[in-house]
């Protein structure tokens, strides 16, 4: 049985040999690396808009939807998310890494588990930052890698999210002496749970106690009744509490026994937690604006998905910065997320990897220029438009090219995240997209670029901004398309100041502008939704380039990040 559905507006055709499994009310399907969850009915579909705010949960770790999947009739009625293979990718369900028998097999040290234990950790923070939880952080919701240091969290969607209540919990890892709402102090009490039986093998509420019957664990937990209880047998299994770090030790009695709710306390050799000041430094009639940090010189580019910072001698990547030339980038590894800087010397590529313990292979390849999107590189080598994949093999980053796409050798330009081509006096755009592990590439024919030269140009979630020159003057070409980018919508801006297209595209399908004179224009990433507003205000210009947070408006200027929200 055939049944189509669309992608970032490709056709996808899942047949009865890509089934996987049922449950929850959905279909799983798979191709290649890509997994495609279907809802047995529109009313079942997770909200489009928890989709895009767990799309925010950016961690390498969590296995996240990806893009939403529609219908033929353009209805969402699913999403995509990374597949992994227990085989193939070489991975693991944590709840075996707690059985003595596993960890003797596979030479698994206590070392490994509190590594693991922190990676876990970091999950859970990363989770908070995002203004969202937990919940149901269970055993069974984490695949660990094959160096068994590396936790995946998924089965995601129940997590709280900042717009969405969970929607489902564990009664093993519940935090039953509270009555109230979630919260992160009960998201640590998960965390203390699973920590405890990845270090030591056994729920810490489990072993034999007089008082209670044998998986008694919602009681147990309520009356604080821990295997730390002198009157409780811990069964064989179980490993000596003498491996659990000892500001641990006292964590762990002081949550399962004392029933104290506290966020846990550092590992030996764990780095603290990097807090952001913010600071209120302009408010005005329509906008609140907030310093979040300043760099030792003027950025050049940011990333808040990848925590990624350039100026011109430097390369930030959260707290820590490496000297890197103006025109190097920066990419990363798929799932082990290690950094690879990246440039073109005398239409070479050349690639070089900061991190300690890991090297590169040489891997010869030409190129005229090149553009990152999201984690994947892109080169125009004459009449092509290669990918260039990156493979982690035991601390070996391979290179390889991963796909090609033919594209016009004279007449191909690239921008930001796009390509614009002419055939034959016809103008196109060519726009690649990523989705999980696979990559493709749509070549749309604009007859209202026909007659421009374009000087500027970028691509971002269904929206396209062009400065064009046509005779003496420049337009502002803005393109919205449907999630197919078959049908589009052209609003063209006569008679504008050349400046560097500036806009970004929230989460939300948002797009805030910054026109060249100073002016801010709002509007949405569909062709359906023509409205557009424009806001003045004295604290906007120009040279405040934007960039975003998941659904929140960030920008930089000089040397200083910052964010900005309407009143």
């Amino acid at each position: 049985m055939l049944q189509e559905y669309y992608v970032n507006g490709k056709k996808i055709t899942l047949t009865d040999q890509d089934f996987v499994a049922k449950g929850g009310e959905k279909q799983i399907f798979r191709k290649g690396d890509i997994a495609y969850a279907i809802y047995e009915s529109l009313n079942k579909m997770i909200p489009v808009a928890k989709i895009g705010e767990l799309a925010e949960m950016d961690h390498p770790s969590i296995i996240r939807p990806l893009d939403v999947i529609f219908n033929k009739k353009n209805h969402p009625i699913g999403f995509t998310m990374p597949f992994l293979d227990e085989d193939e990718d070489n991975i693991t369900p944590l709840p075996r890494i707690f059985t003595n028998t596993f960890r003797d097999k596979h030479s698994i040290n206590n070392d490994m588990a509190i590594e693991l234990v922190k990676n876990l950790k970091g999950i859970f923070h990363f989770i908070h930052s995002k203004k969202g939880l937990v919940v149901d952080g269970n055993e069974m919701n984490y695949l660990v890698d094959g160096g068994f240091t590396i936790p995946f969290l998924i089965d995601v969607n129940s997590l709280k999210t900042k717009s969405f209540p969970p929607t489902a919990y564990h009664p093993a890892t519940r935090d039953w002496t509270v009555t109230g709402d979630f919260n992160e102090l009960t998201d640590w009490f998960i965390f203390a749970i699973v920590s405890f039986q990845i270090i030591i093998g056994i729920h810490p509420f489990k072993g034999n106690h007089p008082g209670y019957g044998k998986n008694d664990f919602i009681n147990r937990i309520k009356d604080c009744v821990s295997v730390f209880n002198d009157q409780v047998r811990l069964p064989p299994p179980a490993r000596d509490f003498s491996l659990i770090p000892g500001n641990y030790k006292d964590w762990y009695f002081n949550m399962f026994e004392n029933g104290m709710r506290l966020e846990p306390p550092q590992m030996p050799g764990e780095a603290g937690i990097s807090v952001v000041k913010t600071i209120l430094v302009q408010s005005t009639d329509n906008f609140e604006i907030t310093s979040i940090r300043e760099f030792p010189e003027d950025i050049l580019y940011y990333s808040h998905k990848t925590g990624v910072a350039k100026t011109k001698t430097k390369i930030f990547l959260g707290k820590a910065d490496y000297d890197a030339e103006s025109d190097e980038e920066i990419i990363f590894t798929p799932l082990t997320n290690i950094p690879i800087f990246v440039k073109l010397r005398n239409k070479m590529l050349q690639a070089r990897i900061v991190v300690p313990g890991f090297t590169i292979q040489p891997f010869k390849i030409g190129a005229t220029d090149m553009m990152i999107i999201d984690t994947s590189l892109y080169l125009k080598r004459g009449k092509k438009l290669t990918e260039v994949g990156f493979k982690d093999s035991n601390g070996k980053i391979v290179m390889f090219i991963k796909k090609d796409w033919q594209i016009e050798k004279n007449s191909s330009k690239m921008f930001g995240e796009m390509i614009v081509q002419s055939v034959l006096g016809k103008a196109y755009i060519v726009i690649p997209t990523v989705n999980g592990n696979r990559s493709s590439c749509y070549v749309k024919a604009i007859p209202e670029l026909d007659d421009y030269r374009i000087m500027d140009a970028a691509h971002k979630r269904f929206t396209c901004i062009l400065i064009g020159r046509q005779g003496h003057k420049y337009d502002r070409i803005i393109l919205t398309f449907d999630v197919k980018y078959d049908k589009y919508r052209c609003v063209i801006q006569d008679d504008v100041d050349f400046q560097p297209v500036n806009f970004t595209v929230l989460d939300s399908g948002v797009v805030i502008q910054i026109t060249d004179d100073d002016g801010i224009e709002i509007f949405y990433n569909t062709p359906t939704k023509g409205d557009l507003k424009r806001v003045e205000d004295p604290a906007i210009d120009s040279s405040m380039r934007l960039t975003k947070d998941g659904t929140s408006v960030l920008f930089f200027k000089g040397n200083k990040l910052h964010s900005m929200k309407m009143k």
